[in-house]
């Protein structure tokens, strides 16, 4: 009798063992690889997908304007902009230096996002249209938001250059 307990306590532990082994290796697969591609080189797959006739590369300033980041707190940046106001379109590539900075960067590409509609809904049927299809994607180390017509292709691209 105390010689099938024991084999029930072992036969517990086996499974929780188990469990906890799967567990670890699906957080592991599913936790963003880091990817030691540049950021040039991700932009360029990215743009290449895109129809940039709508926008042009933008400076650092610009993108502490739109989006109150600093280029210098990460490895790497790559911003399109729209041509005028009226140009929802926009592309923007951040290579991040560690995982803690993923929160602010994508809050601050919603914020861009929200503010943006807020700015277009009522008048700018096609911009809040656009808007509102955008695509945010954070995989490993790099960010991406792209509003434009051809988002889900420029996702995929930026999916497959890292």
């Amino acid at each position: 009798m105390m010689r099938e307990k024991i084999e029930d306590n072992l036969k517990v532990v086996n499974f929780i063992l188990i469990a906890l082994l799967i567990v670890f290796i699906a957080h592991l697969l599913s936790g963003g690889k880091t990817s030691s591609t540049p950021v040039e080189t991700v932009a360029a797959k990215v743009t290449a997908a895109a129809d940039l006739t709508n926008v042009t590369q933008a400076d650092s300033q610009k993108l502490k304007k739109y989006y109150g980041l600093n280029a210098n707190d990460y490895e790497g940046v790559a911003f399109y902009l729209g041509n005028s106001n009226m140009d929802v379109d926009e592309i923007l590539i951040v290579r991040m230096k560690d995982s803690a900075q993923e929160n602010a960067l994508k809050d601050a590409m919603q914020t861009r996002i929200d503010t943006q509609t807020q700015s277009f809904e009522g008048y700018g049927v096609n911009q809040t249209k656009l808007l509102k299809d955008a695509v945010i994607d954070v995989k490993g180390n790099y960010a991406l938001l792209v509003v434009n017509e051809k988002a889900a292709e420029e996702d995929e691209a930026f999916r497959k250059s890292l």
